[in-house]
């Protein structure tokens, strides 16, 4: 299965929070109870790691839940960058769900 293509932005000093559905090629939601979700963001270059998702499930049986970065890392991230959600199935079959560029964007009120 190929990771559906999704770009986010992170700006910094704000909480990130992205809200995830996930459904069957028929849209059927998927219930992933059993199932685990990693996710991670790195610089263009895949040298260094810019932050570690959090997970937060709102409805495990309907397959959707928020990834999430507090607000007290994304002050320190100060650069664009690549992401991706690896799922892990009961079974232990692992697969990328999401992936996509992020992009950053400073802000204004949070300088000041």
């Amino acid at each position: 299965m190929e990771p559906a293509k999704y770009d986010i932005t992170i700006h910094q000093g704000a909480t990130f929070l992205l809200e995830v559905a996930y459904k069957d090629g028929d849209g059927v939601p998927v219930n992933m109870s059993g199932y685990t979700v990693e996710g991670q963001l790195w610089n263009r270059t895949g040298t260094a790691k810019l932050a570690n998702f959090q997970l937060d499930w709102l409805v495990q049986s309907s397959g959707v839940f928020t990834m999430g970065i507090p607000a007290s890392v994304t002050s320190g991230i100060t650069e664009e960058g690549a992401y991706d959600f690896l799922i892990t199935e009961p079974s232990g079959n692992k697969f990328y769900l999401l992936e996509g560029s992020a992009f950053w964007n400073p802000g204004l009120s949070y300088k000041s």
